[in-house]
């Protein structure tokens, strides 16, 4: 069974989105609500993105029985 591309996209742009916000930082070194944003909006498309695999997975399924 090999590595979907479309999960190995995704690892890669969260993976560096993470290293981008890892140091974003505010001037008085909280993190920003505009960083915050950002987070809240990556796990809504991370979300996403897992239902249509899941979707992908069971319809896979079904064809097999």
């Amino acid at each position: 069974m090999g590595t979907d591309p479309n999960f190995a996209f995704l690892k890669a742009f969260f993976g560096a989105q993470v290293d981008k916000l890892r140091n974003a930082r505010d001037d008085r070194g909280a993190i920003s609500i505009e960083t915050m944003m950002i987070v809240a909006g990556l796990v809504v498309v991370a979300a996403i993105a897992a239902a249509v695999i899941l979707t992908k997975v069971n319809e896979k399924a079904k064809e097999i029985k």
